[in-house]
């Protein structure tokens, strides 16, 4: 099989380590039919688990499409942060600040990349905060997500499978929640069984690559954010978080006769709509990023609690530099005083409104 074929080195390479990638769910022969220009997205998706040991196929097909390695997050929280990819706008212009089971949602104004590519479209997604609420079921025909919590990825694969049009181009957009916490496995930490939900979720996509290759389909490939694990206080609290382990993110594409190349300007999940299209991304001199919420016990010094004590990042040739209101600037580098200057475009955040308490309980999360 084509994506088999793309594997041949990592798992070569992987045989003589003597550790093995995790194995795929079994799959019949790819599915016959037009170009998909699709949106994979892997929640909670650190940068240092994408390789050719935690994820195996993804890394193989990145070997041959464009690698972005200088990728960022806006917000380590899952709705703005997809949002962002959506419509390639920042959550201070689309208006997601905060998880949809919050009261937040996309500005009605504002457009999303599934209508602005003419194609059917059709969207299966892992968990609450990736839709429906909030505006993100706009402009797809179909639209599968879980009723309240989460589902398997698994589900949403095999859903994204059926639904694929054998007779038109379509825009899917597919979503795992692994390896978002609370964290399954048989490892003895949280970063054992972290890594186990990386891999497993790398294997449940390996079925859907192999159609899409197949199809000779133009796939974007991103996390919204990335995890606290033990190197923080509040481990797997990423939303409270402003670490590169939580905004430095995966990217990449794959294109059929795309040359190969890893691509080390600095980019961010804006761009994800103009990777879509086929076009370049935005020349960026900085990029702009925030934390989630404000709790002293996981950033200390911050206020006030909750969303209005959220610190302002700004990430450049120079570092990444942070902003924490009731702290002032927390850097050991020498920032360039123009890129400081952008973080006064992050606006402040308005208050919650029709906040899911029971929703926000069911996935761990708490209303600020």
């Amino acid at each position: 099989m084509l994506l088999a074929s793309l594997l041949a080195p990592v798992l070569l390479a992987l045989a003589c380590t003597g550790s093995p990638p995790a194995s795929p769910p079994a799959a019949g022969p790819p599915a016959a039919g037009p170009p998909v220009t699709a949106l994979l997205t892997i929640d909670t998706w650190r940068y240092d688990h994408f390789s050719a040991q935690d994820t195996p196929h993804l890394w193989a097909l990145a070997a041959q499409g464009t690698r972005y390695t200088d990728a960022w997050s806006p917000v380590g929280l899952t709705s703005p942060s997809h949002a962002t990819m959506l419509t390639g706008k920042m959550p201070w212009e689309h208006g997601m600040r905060a998880n949809n089971h919050h009261g937040y949602r996309i500005r009605d104004e504002v457009p999303r990349i599934q209508e602005q590519l003419g194609l059917r479209a059709g969207a299966f997604v892992s968990a609450w905060p990736a839709g429906p609420e909030g505006g993100f079921s706009r402009g797809f025909e179909r639209f599968s997500g879980p009723e309240s919590g989460e589902r398997g990825g698994e589900v949403a694969v095999s859903e994204a499978l059926a639904w694929l049009p054998a007779d038109a181009p379509a825009f899917l957009w597919v979503h795992l929640y692994e390896p978002h916490g609370p964290y399954v496995g048989t490892g003895a930490t949280d970063r054992d069984r972290y890594a186990e939900e990386v891999r497993h979720a790398d294997a449940l996509l390996a079925p859907l690559l192999e159609v899409l290759v197949a199809r000779g389909s133009r796939i974007v490939v991103a996390a919204d954010h990335g995890e606290v694990l033990d190197e923080q206080a509040c481990g797997r609290q990423h939303e409270r978080s402003s670490s590169e382990l939580v905004l430095h993110v995966p990217l990449f594409t794959w294109s059929p006769g795309q040359a190969p190349a890893v691509v080390d300007d600095l980019v961010g999940l804006s761009d994800v709509p103009a990777l879509l299209r086929g076009e370049a991304p935005a020349h960026h001199e900085a990029w702009l990023a925030e934390s989630g919420m404000c709790e002293e016990a996981c950033a200390p010094g911050c206020a006030p609690p909750g969303l209005a004590g959220r610190d302002a990042v700004v990430i450049d040739a120079g570092g990444c530099f942070v902003r924490r209101p009731g702290r002032g600037l927390l850097t050991e580098g020498h920032p360039d005083p123009a890129h400081l200057a952008l973080l006064d475009q992050i606006l402040p955040v308005p208050p919650p409104e029709g906040a899911d308490l029971q929703e926000a309980a069911a996935l761990g999360y708490v209303v600020p």
